[in-house]
């Protein structure tokens, strides 16, 4: 999103003066959000004047264009399963976690596992980065979030060293572009590769979406599904949890596939579902297109 578009979106919002918008979106579809989310606003007044806004889709619809693309090139011969998972600071309802599992016992990828990142995991990430790196956004761009894994990917290799092999041919595809690759190599033997990349298609409103895919091998998968040392439910995700966590801005989340409890106030206005979580880290808005 380049600055000049930002600089238009924010004379739009319906605020009486003028804020800051940090989104994981690129301009044209950051324009769309915010179109929307001020028709909305005129009805429900829920824009902070003066605030920040930290705006963040996270759409299901996204990882399955991605996924129709990544899956026939690593694990064509899959069959779908699905699993929820909740994290303690869980207050909305959407912990689905799309596992592929592979049949073709030939091939190098075990299953692929992938979600779109939770709306209270968002309201429990963007803070504690702000609060660890001083911004919102990144460094070299003050309309871009820092956070660019709401969408990703655990490609599970058959073994150690198959990795950096099903590493090499995720790095070919044409549509993803690198910016950002780590390796891990614990002394505990639990290996994987951190891709940090961006999703290039046809798709105007998806142009430049960021994603991040980790490989990993099998043994290693179950290590830290299983391992209370690296299990995101035991110490990993009580360090995350004890962290500290800091948030000037008002934090705006949208997407499908969520289901808001009672207790959050849903109203309704323009097809949206507009509702006010009260999250431990970071109360935030969450706006969920309704469709009949």
């Amino acid at each position: 999103m380049n600055s000049n578009d930002c600089q238009e979106l924010e004379k739009r919002l319906t605020t009486p003066r003028r804020v800051e918008l940090v989104s994981n979106m690129n301009g044209l579809r950051t324009g769309q959000l915010m179109d929307m989310i001020a028709r909305a606003n005129r009805r429900l007044d829920f824009l902070e004047a003066g605030k920040q806004v930290i705006l963040v889709e996270r759409n299901h619809d996204y990882l399955d264009e991605i996924l129709a693309k990544v899956l026939p090139e690593i694990c064509p011969n899959h069959l779908l399963d699905h699993q929820d998972h909740h994290l303690p600071h869980y207050v909305v309802r959407d912990g689905r976690v799309e596992v592929y599992k592979n049949l073709d016992y030939e091939s190098q990828v075990a299953l692929v596992r992938a979600r779109v990142k939770h709306p209270d995991s968002i309201g429990e990430k963007v803070p504690r980065k702000a609060e660890l790196f001083g911004r919102v956004s990144e460094r070299h761009d003050k309309y871009k979030l820092m956070v660019g894994d709401i969408i990703g990917l655990e490609v599970v290799a058959r073994n150690k060293e198959l990795v950096p092999e099903v590493t090499k041919q995720i790095l070919e595809m044409p549509f993803l572009k690198l910016e950002h690759f780590e390796q891990h190599r614990k002394n505990n033997g639990y290996t994987s590769d951190h891709l940090n990349l961006v999703y290039e298609n046809g798709n105007p409103e998806m142009k430049g979406l960021e994603i991040e895919v980790q490989v990993t091998d099998l043994q290693s998968h179950l290590a830290s599904i299983n391992d209370p040392l690296q299990g995101h439910e035991t110490s990993y995700g009580a360090e995350k949890l004890s962290s500290r966590h800091h948030l000037d801005g008002q934090l705006i989340i949208i997407g499908n596939s969520v289901e808001v409890p009672a207790e959050c106030g849903p109203r309704m206005a323009d097809g949206l579902l507009v509702a006010e979580v009260k999250h431990p880290f970071k109360p935030y808005t969450i706006i969920v297109p309704k469709h009949d």
